[in-house]
């Protein structure tokens, strides 16, 4: 089986589309699958996608979101998913993807042109994959259109999990988390550089505790932020 063949992947895509299929915005259900469908193919030529069921990550103790495709040791969620489990209103976890792919294409162009082989590289270009959805959700905060409705546009996203972290981050839990992360971080730091590093990222707290502490999610509301 051709691994970049449009129908390996209409299953996935009518479950993508299905889930907001109240939200389509300029066409309709059956056109958008394809959409979504050609583009895990052409993504699939590059990167080959393996199927996963019956897997759920840890979204840092903030909630959990299924896992649909691996690559290698990849793992790729939906960040619509993503987005519902962590309270996130689609359209600003969109508009957040959009900017970091945006970003991610500058650097492999640069590292392309850096490289100098008149070849064009794709390993910046596997965080985050553009289904092509297109959607319109009601948003109170947008200024009115014409007849008078508030709303913004939206999309759906295959995530890598090493771009969880950057995701968490921006997420409405951005705060909590990096809180949660920094005694891990620090330790990591130390670990890698020693002494280099001075006096920041001192902890009190043992690499397990650390690691407890960036998993654990909503703090507790206590003085001191719970215990980790």
């Amino acid at each position: 089986m051709k691994q970049d063949d449009v129908t390996d992947y209409l299953g996935f895509a009518g479950l993508v589309v299905a889930r907001q299929v109240d939200h389509l915005l300029d066409e309709g259900p059956v056109q958008q699958t394809i959409t979504v469908a050609s583009r895990l193919a052409r993504f699939a030529k590059t990167t080959l996608l393996t199927p996963i069921s019956g897997k759920v990550r840890d979204l840092a103790g903030f909630g959990e979101a299924p896992v649909h495709y691996q690559h290698d040791d990849t793992d790729y969620l939906l960040l619509s998913e993503i987005a519902e489990a962590l309270g996130w209103f689609l359209p600003r976890a969109h508009a957040w993807a959009d900017t970091d792919h945006a970003w991610a294409v500058r650097e492999q162009r640069r590292a392309d042109e850096e490289r100098g082989d008149g070849l064009l590289g794709y390993d910046l270009l596997r965080g985050l994959v553009d289904l092509g959805l297109t959607l319109a959700l009601d948003d109170p905060e947008a200024r009115p259109d014409g007849g008078g409705r508030r709303w913004s546009d939206a999309g759906d996203w295959l995530v890598a999990d090493y771009r969880l972290p950057a995701l968490l981050l921006v997420s409405p839990w951005g705060k909590e988390f990096m809180d949660n992360t920094s005694d891990h971080f620090g330790l990591t730091l130390r670990k890698t550089y020693g002494d280099a590093v001075g006096d920041l990222f001192r902890t009190d707290l043992t690499e397990e505790e650390a690691l407890r502490k960036a998993r654990r999610g909503p703090a507790l509301d206590t003085p001191d932020g719970g215990n980790p």
